[in-house]
């Protein structure tokens, strides 16, 4: 999944094909039933100022008789939505589909606005899906622009689209973590050293094979968890760091498990405008152009008890 700004947008090329599918009434309904226009299906439940969030959900097709751009000689099928946006209030878009690569592209009501685009950079393996987080810069009738990433692709697909007030996500992610997590985003421009503790010792063997990856460790009390500081690690003669810590330890592996996720759902907010990685019950990572975050679970053999002992652990690099 990948999220970048184009100049020109390949869906606004030139339209060469329309159909505006609509809902029908069923024959025999006694009652008049006013269809309702397909652009406005994703606009259905705008948020209301007593609400903080509101959701639409929507299954479709891509199909050869919708709008079409040209892209390398072939046409690439797109249908069109309207979507009401507050200044402030942010928006996710989940697109899924099982018959194509997905993207999505949003125009803003300012048409002189670049259009912005978002997609699934995976190769297709028979499930496509992909995360759009906007957060609204003006109030307006924003255009979402659901597409295939490979031209001449159809199928169905779904769109799942919530709103959330300024600063309702935020409000569930716990205030510590926030801080915590904010704090060392701040440090890794510095790589870390201004929370740098005294340098780690280590046995003879690990110590050369620190040396032949030219890697030093640092103590530090800086922490993501309250009560569970970490280490820093410099490698390249301090060209790179990151920071590790070992968040949760136990014997019990589901307690681990159950710990993983509670906190894969606050990263999901804390790192919501972030390129989410394809993650397992047992990883999850998210990056930007600069920053890798990291949450795995890991086992280990505590010798004394002769017990296999689950590691929660935490990376930002």
């Amino acid at each position: 999944m990948k999220k970048v700004l184009f100049i020109g947008s390949i869906l606004l090329l030139s339209v060469t094909t329309f159909a505006q599918k609509k809902k029908t009434p069923k024959k025999g309904n006694t009652k008049t039933t006013v269809a309702l226009d397909s652009t406005n299906l994703l606009n259905v439940n705008p948020l209301k100022p007593s609400q903080s969030q509101s959701e639409d959900y929507i299954t479709a097709s891509l199909i050869s008789k919708d709008l079409s751009s040209n892209k390398n000689g072939q046409k690439q099928y797109y249908d069109s939505y309207k979507i009401t946006l507050h200044a402030g209030e942010e928006m996710i878009i989940e697109h899924q589909s099982s018959d194509f690569r997905v993207m999505l592209g949003l125009k803003s009501p300012n048409k002189s606005v670049n259009t912005e685009f978002s997609y699934d950079a995976n190769p297709f393996s028979g499930n496509s899906f992909n995360k759009f987080h906007f957060t609204a810069p003006t109030t307006g009738t924003y255009t979402l622009l659901a597409t295939s990433m490979d031209a001449g692709q159809v199928g169905r697909y779904s769109i799942r689209k919530t709103i959330y007030a300024p600063n309702a996500l935020e409000s569930k992610v716990d205030a510590t973590l926030s801080k915590n997590f904010k704090a060392l985003l701040t440090s890794k421009k510095v790589k870390f050293k201004d929370i740098l503790g005294e340098k780690i010792k280590v046995a003879r063997k690990e110590k050369a094979m620190d040396k032949a990856t030219g890697q030093d460790k640092y103590n530090t009390k800086a922490e993501l968890i309250s009560g569970k500081s970490g280490i820093v690690v410099l490698e390249n003669e301090g060209m790179n760091a990151s920071y590790k810590s070992i968040l949760w330890e136990s014997e019990n592996e589901e307690e681990i498990k159950s710990q993983f996720q509670q906190l894969v759902k606050q990263f999901q907010i804390l790192t919501r405008s972030w390129l989410e990685q394809p993650s397992t019950d047992l990883s999850y990572s998210a990056s930007t152009d600069q920053d890798i975050v990291s949450l795995s679970i890991s086992t280990t053999e505590d010798k004394k008890k002769k017990k296999k002992l689950y590691q929660l652990n935490f990376s930002l690099n």
